[in-house]
């Protein structure tokens, strides 16, 4: 399953300005390709707007258990909102028979 992760921090909680844990947070982000891994998840993207204090992710997993521990490895207090998605190509082939069965 895909899953698209928003998570956002406050300008309070960033950790530029927190220079005490921005290391863990360092750490945690270099150590996310062999969390993925351990976990079975495996990353589509991870894009992240500073200015803003806010990332967007897509992962895939079989199930959110794995998505949660990946995220919530990062060491920062923030607002996560995972939902899960699917390829266009999926909600058409889902739309098409829908309507073909009505």
């Amino acid at each position: 399953m895909l899953f698209h992760v928003t998570m956002t921090h406050t300008e309070e909680n960033c950790a530029i300005y927190h220079r005490e844990i921005m290391p863990d947070v360092l750490e945690s982000f270099e150590n996310l390709e062999a969390l993925g891994k351990e976990l079975s998840v495996k990353l589509h993207y991870f894009t992240w707007c500073g200015p803003a204090h806010v990332a967007y992710v897509l992962l895939e997993a079989d199930d959110l258990s794995a998505i949660s521990r990946y995220v919530f490895s990062i060491p920062m207090p923030a607002k996560i909102d995972i939902v899960p998605v699917e390829h266009l190509q999926d909600t058409i082939a889902m739309a098409r028979a829908a309507t073909a069965k009505a």
